[in-house]
């Protein structure tokens, strides 16, 4: 046998061992991966189950109980977050003006209109950083219907970290957030979110 062929033999061994190492490794990545998503699927369905007392703390993020609040209403009785409960709601943070909220709020109405029986939609304005004497007309302007609360210390802006508005938080059915979408929003985005609440 030349050296030749041995170095030829012995290149082949090395390239399928180089090989066989590549294909063990990606095979033990994709393995871990599958596990990890199992694992963690198990522990988000344990912490998040339908109807359970959550774990988790009230956080503005997806998977989380909403942070609850209690605010006035324009008409100066008391909407809790906690007592709505049951269907899906729909918060968004909001000020007279901010003109992206001015843009959406014809479609958070017709949203409300339309879905009356599944959905509560809740309008926060963001009055500590509002002029409070302007909201009633611009809510009557907008003809919205839908509930109006008016976070006058700031409370709620700052438990759901809002840093811009329009801020629009998804909440499911069992109080947990869903999505939290900052910016402007239409009516067919909203209507598609509504089968995940």
């Amino acid at each position: 046998m030349s050296l030749d062929t041995t170095a030829d033999k012995n290149r082949t061994e090395n390239t399928l061992n180089d090989r066989r190492f590549w294909i063990a490794l990606i095979a033990l990545v994709v393995i871990l991966g599958g596990v990890w998503i199992v694992f963690s699927q198990t522990l988000r369905n344990a912490g998040v189950a339908r109807g359970n007392p959550i774990t988790l703390e009230p956080a503005p993020v997806a998977g989380h109980p909403a942070p609850d609040f209690e605010l006035k209403t324009l008409e100066g009785d008391t909407l809790r977050l906690s007592d709505l409960q049951g269907k899906p709601v729909i918060v968004n943070f909001w000020a007279t003006w901010c003109a992206p909220c001015r843009a959406e709020f014809p479609d958070f109405q017709r949203t409300f209109v339309d879905n009356a029986d599944n959905l509560i939609i809740v309008g926060v304005n963001n009055t500590a950083a509002d002029q409070e004497s302007l909201i009633g007309d611009f809510v009557q302007e907008m003809g919205a219907t839908f509930p109006i609360v008016l976070d006058e210390t700031g409370d709620t802006v700052e438990a759901y970290r809002i840093l811009g508005l329009p801020t629009t938080i998804f909440i499911d059915r069992d109080g947990i957030v869903n999505e939290v979408f900052t910016g402007p929003i239409n009516q067919a985005y909203i209507e598609s979110k509504l089968p995940e609440l």
